[in-house]
């Protein structure tokens, strides 16, 4: 990889915060796209649920691209929201 491509990777990177600061922080990098590339930050704890949820941590993965990729076009932000709340609704009915 070249320095260039590299950087614009790095450029088009997007970070949704699905939860604020915690000492136990999953990160998880999901390329929707070949423009925009996203770091979905949340808790380890959530996370965790998710995987028993979707059934192991490559379907949660893969939950988390698709959920993305339904909102794709909408802002950053409305991206970020909408997972927290798909994540939020989805714990509360367990």
């Amino acid at each position: 990889m070249d320095k260039e491509s590299g950087s614009d990777c790095v450029q088009n990177r997007v970070i949704l915060a699905i939860d604020g600061p915690c000492s136990d922080l999953y990160t998880l990098d999901i390329g929707c796209n070949h423009q925009r590339y996203y770091q979905v930050n949340l808790s380890r704890k959530k996370y965790d649920h998710l995987c028993l949820y979707t059934g192991n941590s490559h379907k949660a993965d893969c939950w988390l691209a698709a959920r993305i990729e339904e909102v794709i076009t909408q802002p950053d932000l409305t991206i970020e929201q909408y997972l927290r709340v798909l994540i939020r609704n989805l714990l509360d009915a367990r």
